[in-house]
């Protein structure tokens, strides 16, 4: 009897409670899983950390908490027992900042990419510069090598045409439209654009996710149609305070130079095929000239960068902080360019009582750029645009070699003959290294971006979260052109002021419930709704004719032909209700519904509300029985995902009939049409499917995740040609569908991992295959102002239109098998063009308009990236390496460069040019081309293979440790070599057109960290 009633007692249970803590700060721990080993018994931590669960004497208690080590305490007839978890930094990293929240890498349903901490740690002026070759499929190409310039983000693919393709930034929770725009005020003579993302210091990044396909976008509807990049910033730890200071010092060289005709070969040229020789000289003088001025190399220098940043945080159990603060000044590579920072930030996170938690985050600062002035968009009555050149870049390369840049007192020279007309004022003809110097073309953007929050926890598992934030953002850009310069010959110089204010605020208010049951069940339910309200107001001056240029910009009133001002102001807002659920079965199965309904005012009235579901399933296959006797195998799981999202990403009122006033007419304003209006404008609307794999073995030390995706966007928001006779040539409608599929792999590996050394390998690879499916009418539409660029239905987006080049007439050829041209009979020394049909579609005999066809996009094939980390002991090296394959550029710049003129330089290829003894097969013969047999159109020649492997990044660091200090030293190369075949400057040109892109630079920098 007695071994009986001992037995009961052993077999009985008990209630054992206790407090689970953060063993790093002693914090409470709520939602910790206290489960009991071997058994379906499950209990969760209030918000004190307080748990209470029944136990036998024998059972043991396993404490699991996401990004802690997960622990076992044996009960042995305890009462209570308190435990302190450890932070587990190997499933930290298995943790997924998702929209509106965190999830666990295993339970995602998703496609969701993580930028790694190596990529994260490297310096740069914005973080959108650091993603190129990052992450598989998301393309990234910089506009220019301008600094302080705005780049071009594509995450699978473009959906749009003339909707915005750019993915939705989302910082500290706050959404940000990256839009560069944003920076302008609407002076078109300025060619920079600088970059709306620089308000975000790098430095101050702690982790960036990149969500891809439908499931992990579609909360954020409307916002997320084009991808979405969660940016989470810095926060304070809550431990004794840290102070850590960074200096970095750099310097820029250009990284190529084009190779231009030298003086003698350039004279020669001009007096054997133009008859051209303004400065007298003979022909043992034109020998003696040389290389003659280099004006490429004038207007280049090395440009000095130094960046400081200082950061203080700390904290304790109830607070943490962190201040941080940035000066960056970057000087171009070109004269009178950079772009030069003032910013800060702070984050403060506060539990005030065990229920409420509140926070703010914020980024203050000044962002200057000064960047090239542009021909583009210039009413010059003779434009020089028309002649190939667009900027003072492109004018230095155009300068006759013969051309002294400075005369022999050292003032500059204005002196140049051979300028036919474009850019000359009587005897002042245009100095491009003057015109660099002494003009003005500045934006400077002031900006505050900030957002607050508070969260409530009602009951146990159910919070109310509130979240409230402001990006307030004031453009000012100024822009003056003296009398002597390009920009200002024929206008007696000319000036102006543009200021723009944009506000953006946004509200959000959500209830989340998390709760698991018996051990097998996870549900994690989200519901909200948001309302984002934009105002831009806007006012631009401009005058010409000075009197006085001394003061530039500051005294326009000085200026007595201004032209109409322009001012004006917009309001737009978006309403939005949204829902989530994610369930967990066995941590095996998992499921996301989402179903977010968006209200813009961008759309016609009747059309603005838009719905968007989507659903997505995972399989932690490796979970499964069956896969436990394969060791080896840490991970292995299958991801289904569909649904939809919108695009509204237009301008506004463009659903309404507007007028502007243009001039005046007898002192009364005159109006003109500025947009047709759409009555049916309504959401573009993308629908994808996407299917996953993630696999890992080895306690993943190897993984790799593919996906392959389906993207079909309709109702394209699409400009289209409207009635010609009108002064508005398109109206903005919904017609239309382009497609894109693709596949993206994905490849990490630790090769060795012990207590000395670690090596990480990373690569990526992606496909995207883009066509517009439909139009919605017959014929193709042409784009730009030559009409070099097409949308046609089966071809992609960012198509080129133009003549298929096909070689060079040779001596003995038989022409009276070669298309009659606009010039007649063909002849040696012409340029063949293949005659690809007439006005009834098939080859006609003769080259005219009708033989332009589709000649390469800019589109990839593929791109790809490399990275890898090398640690010994205190030291550590970092490669990257970018690729793409297969996209094409038109080369604008070269097309011009390679047909000499009586006026301007060319390249070293044209002394190549064809002749009867010279028999070139790619570049027509110079008498040829000074008789005129030209064509106006682009042909293949110069619609080039982009194709480019870059070695990105290349970083060295020693980091020791001083009694309380770590001190790390470094050095750093950015874009340290280019394999490519393109003839310009960089194969990275934003667009897919090279009008004469800012050279990108080639950095090399040094710096050191100090940290307490």
């Amino acid at each position: 009897m007695i071994f009986l009633l001992l037995a009961v007692c052993q077999t009985a249970a008990a209630q054992v409670k206790g407090i689970v803590s953060d063993a790093t700060d002693g914090t409470a721990l709520p939602g910790v899983t206290v489960r009991i080993k071997g058994r379906q018994t499950v209990s969760i931590t209030d918000s004190k950390g307080f748990y209470q669960i029944e136990a036998l004497k024998n059972d043991t208690l396993v404490f699991s908490f996401i990004g802690l080590q997960t622990q076992e305490e044996a009960v042995g007839g305890r009462g209570e027992i308190n435990i302190s978890l450890q932070e587990n930094r190997q499933e930290l990293g298995e943790i997924v900042v998702v929209g509106y929240g965190t999830q666990r890498r295993k339970e995602l349903t998703g496609a969701i990419s993580t930028v790694s901490k190596a990529i994260l740690e490297q310096p740069a002026v914005s973080f959108d510069a650091m993603l190129g070759g990052a992450v598989a499929g998301l393309n990234v190409t910089q506009e220019s090598g301008q600094p302080g310039a705005s780049g071009s983000i594509r995450i699978r693919g473009g959906n749009s045409v003339d909707a915005s393709n750019n993915p939705l930034y989302v910082i500290d929770g706050f959404i940000f439209y990256g839009d560069k725009s944003a920076t302008q005020a609407g002076l078109t003579a300025i060619d920079g654009v600088l970059n709306p993302l620089s308000v975000i210091n790098p430095s101050d990044i702690e982790s960036i996710e990149i969500l891809k396909d439908v499931s992990a976008t579609a909360i954020y509807g409307s916002r997320g149609s084009n991808g979405v990049i969660i940016v989470t910033t810095k926060k304070g730890k809550r431990e004794n305070g840290s102070v850590s200071y960074q200096y970095t010092v750099g310097w820029d060289r250009a990284a190529k130079k084009i190779d231009l005709l030298s003086a003698t070969r350039w004279m020669r040229i001009q007096k054997n095929y133009f008859n051209n020789n303004k400065l007298n000289f003979s022909d043992d003088e034109i020998d003696r000239l040389g290389k003659g001025s280099d004006w490429q190399g004038a207007i280049l220098q090395t440009g000095v960068s130094q960046t400081h940043d200082i950061s203080v945080s700390g904290g304790n159990d109830r607070l943490r902080y962190l201040l941080s603060g940035n000066y960056t000044d970057q000087k171009g590579i070109m004269l009178n360019t950079g772009f030069e920072r003032y910013s800060g930030r702070v984050n403060i996170d506060h539990n005030i009582t065990d229920r409420l938690a509140a926070g703010i985050s914020a980024t203050a600062g000044q962002f200057v750029q000064d960047a090239l002035s542009t021909f583009e968009n210039v009413g010059f009555s003779n434009t020089p645009y028309s002649a190939g050149i667009t900027n003072s870049l492109s004018l230095a390369l155009y300068m006759p070699p013969v051309i002294s840049i400075y005369k022999e007192t050292g003032d500059y020279n204005h002196n140049n003959p051979f300028e036919h007309g474009y850019l000359r004022n009587g005897d002042i003809a245009a100095n491009p290294v003057a015109d660099l110097e002494n003009s003005t073309a500045q934006t400077v953007n002031t900006a505050l971006l900030g957002n607050f929050y508070a969260k409530y926890i009602l009951v146990e598992g159910l919070t109310a979260k509130l979240n409230a934030g402001r990006h307030i953002s004031y453009v000012t850009q100024n822009y003056f052109a003296p009398s002597y310069t390009s920009l200002g010959f024929e206008t007696n110089g000319v000036g102006g002021i543009g200021n723009k204010r944009q506000d953006v605020a946004l509200s959000e208010y959500t209830l989340s419930y998390i709760k698991g049951f018996d051990g097998k069940h996870f549900m994690d339910v989200l519901a909200g709704y948001t309302y984002q309200n934009t105002k831009i107001s806007y006012a631009n001056s401009l005058t010409s004719h000075f009197s006085n240029e001394s003061l530039g910009v500051n005294n326009l009133a000085d200026g007595s032909n201004p032209y109409v001002p322009v001012s004006g102001a917009s309001e737009a807002k978006l309403y939005s209700i949204l829902g989530r659920v994610n369930y967990s079965l066995r941590e095996r199965y998992n499921f996301t519904a989402t179903v977010r309904g968006d209200k813009s005012t961008h759309l016609a009235r009747k059309h603005r509300w838009g719905y968007f579901p989507s659903a997505g399933f995972s399989w932690n296959i490796n979970e499964e029985t069956f896969l436990k006797p394969l060791k080896k195998l840490s991970n292995l799981k299958l991801r289904l995902t569909y649904g939809s999202v919108g695009n509204q990403e237009i301008g506004e009122y463009l659903y309404l009939q507007t007028f502007k006033a243009t001039s005046r007419y007898d002192g009364k304003p005159v109006y003109t049409l500025s947009n047709y209006g759409n009555d049916n404008l309504k959401w573009e609307t993308s629908v994808q499917y996407n299917a996953g794999i993630d696999a890992g073995w080895f306690n993943n030390r190897l993984s790799f995740v593919a996906d392959v995706y389906y993207k079909k966007t309709y109702d394209l928001l699409l400009s289209v040609p409207a009635d010609p006779t009108q002064i508005v040539k398109t109206k903005l409608e919904n017609v239309g569908n382009v497609t894109n599929k693709g596949v993206e792999f994905s490849f990490n590996t630790v090769p060795v991992e012990n207590r000395l050394y670690r090596w990480t390998v990373s690569a990526n690879i992606a496909r995207n295959i883009n066509r517009i499916t439909e139009l919605g009418r017959d014929k193709p539409i042409l784009l730009g102002e030559a009409q070099d660029e097409i949308l046609q239905k089966g071809e992609a987006v960012g198509s080129f239109y133009g003549y298929v080049f096909e070689g060079i007439v040779q001596e003995g050829e038989d022409v009276s098998k070669l298309p009659v041209t606009p010039y007649g009979t063909p002849r040696p020394g012409d340029i063949k063009f293949r005659d690809t049909g007439g006005a009834e579609g098939i080859p006609d005999g003769k080259i005219d308009a009708w033989d332009r066809t589709v000649i390469g996009n800019v589109q990839p094939d593929f791109i790809y990236g490399l990275q890898s980390t090398f640690n010994y002991r205190g030291f550590d090296v970092f490669i990257s390496f970018q690729g793409s394959q297969g996209n094409k550029i038109y080369n604008f710049l070269y097309r011009f460069l390679e047909s000499p003129d009586e006026s301007y330089n060319a390249t070293a290829t044209v002394w190549d040019s064809w002749t009867p003894e010279n028999r070139s097969n790619r570049l027509p013969g110079l008498s040829n081309i000074a008789g005129g047999r030209t064509y106006g159109s682009v042909d293949s020649r110069y619609v080039e293979d982009a194709s480019y492997l870059r070695l990105k990044n290349i970083t060295l660091g020693y980091q020791l440790q001083i009694t309380n200090y770590k001190l790390r030293i470094f050095a750093a190369a950015r874009n340290l070599f280019t394999l490519t075949g393109y003839k310009g400057y960089d194969p990275e040109v934003s667009r897919g057109i090279d009008y004469g892109a800012y050279p990108t630079a080639r950095t090399f920098s040094i710096g050191t960290r100090i940290s307490y």
